[in-house]
C-alpha cells in the first residue's frame, strides 16, 4: 500500500511526499527513537527491522497530515 501510494503521489500530489512518509514514521516512533536514545545509525537500523512490519494506514494518514499542515502554513503566510 505505501509503495503505490508513493507512486501515484508522484503523479498527483507531490514528487516529495516520500519526504512526508520519513517523517511520518519518525513521528510515529519519536517515544521509542527518544527513549532508546538513538542516532542516526540506529533509526536505519531499526527501520530496516521494521520493515514490512509498520501500520501504513496510520502512517499514510500522518504524512498526509503533514502535507495539509504545511500547505495550511503556506496559504497563511
Amino acid at each position: 500500500m505505501v509503495w503505490e501510494a508513493i507512486w501515484a503521489a508522484r503523479h498527483v500530489s507531490s514528487a516529495h511526499f516520500v519526504l512526508f512518509i520519513a517523517l511520518a514514521l519518525v513521528e510515529y516512533y519519536r517515544d521509542i527513537i527518544l527513549d532508546n536514545n538513538m542516532d542516526f545509525t540506529d533509526i536505519i537500523k531499526f527501520f530496516n527491522e521494521m520493515a514490512e512490519r509498520h501500520d501504513a494506514k496510520i502512517v499514510l494518514h500522518t504524512a498526509r497530515n503533514l502535507v495539509l499542515q504545511l500547505q495550511t502554513l503556506i496559504e497563511n503566510k
